[in-house]
């Protein structure tokens, strides 16, 4: 039933991949309302960079509290470019899928200046516009901009003038898994200007929110007991550490087939020396029926 359930949500997708699939339901992780500093969101610290997390004291750019925003005073200047990033420890918390949510407003020269979204898989080295990431996976979203919604460089990004607009981004990784991300996801919000001035506010984030959807699988990682091991990558052999006495180590590849279940009874190593190189999944499960999370294994 759940297998039949699954296919026809990515049915449903598949033939229309404009807004986001709650499949079995939303489970948020994470929420920084920037109240206080959140440690996966990095400013880089250039005298130029116009990103700061402040209140704004701005006219149109309105907001109770501390937010993300481009300067918090002054209108933003000719000719900048400006951004911060996020570094999500995704594989922590739930490998098939990743919601990352914002509330949002700009003020800016409309289909000029603006702001976008970009991610990168090799941890920041290049960046790729969300709307092109041609990763294995699907990508949904709402109220995102669009392909025609394109800034003075070209790039398609935010611009002109909304107040609190709520965006989504869904990425569901599909098997068989041939592109995988990286332990951690990097993303980062850029604003950019032309040499003209418009005399407007720039672009406010005012909270940002991480969460997956439960695909069906029968797996709700949240409610899911931890465990770590080293180490990884390895040649195959691993050492366990976890506070749970599991009962099961279920270890399956990336098409989802379960390759190995291995009873453990105490056992604090695992021995996969045998197998290809490659990634797979490790899960381990208890007597009584509790899960761990599901955790991405590398044999090199």
């Amino acid at each position: 039933m759940k297998k039949s359930i699954f296919l026809t949500c990515l049915l449903s997708i598949f033939s229309s991949q404009a807004q986001i699939d709650p499949f079995l339901g939303i489970v948020q992780l994470d929420q920084c309302d920037f109240t206080t500093p959140c440690t996966y969101i990095e400013i880089p610290n250039t005298a130029s960079n116009l990103w700061q997390r402040a209140n704004s004291q701005k006219s149109i750019l309105t907001h109770t509290g501390e937010v993300m925003i481009t300067d918090s005073t002054h209108f933003y200047p000719t000719a900048n470019a400006s951004s911060f990033e996020i570094h999500w420890p995704a594989w922590d918390q739930y490998p098939l899928s990743f919601i990352m949510s914002f509330h949002h407003s700009m003020n800016s020269d409309s289909l000029t200046d603006g702001g976008m979204i970009e991610v990168s898989r090799d941890h920041g080295t290049t960046w790729t516009n969300v709307l092109e990431d041609q990763t294995n996976m699907l990508f949904l979203s709402q109220d995102l901009y669009g392909l025609t919604d394109t800034l003075f460089t070209g790039e398609k990004g935010f611009s002109g003038t909304f107040i609190d607009r709520y965006t989504q981004i869904e990425w569901i990784w599909m098997f068989p898994i041939k592109d995988m991300p990286e332990d951690t996801m990097y993303y980062r919000f850029r604003f950019i200007s032309d040499t003209i001035d418009h005399a407007k506010e720039g672009w406010m984030i005012s909270d940002i929110t991480f969460s997956f959807a439960d695909l069906g699988t029968g797996i709700r990682e949240l409610n899911a007991f931890d465990f770590s091991f080293s180490p990884n990558p390895s040649n195959g052999i691993l050492q366990l550490e976890c506070t749970t006495e599991p009962k099961w180590a279920v270890l399956s590849d990336l098409n989802g087939v379960v390759i190995s279940k291995e009873t453990l009874d105490h056992k604090k190593v695992l021995n996969y020396s045998g197998l290809s190189k490659g990634i797979y999944f490790l899960r381990l499960t208890t007597a009584d029926g509790n899960y761990s999370r599901t955790k991405r294994v590398i044999i090199d």
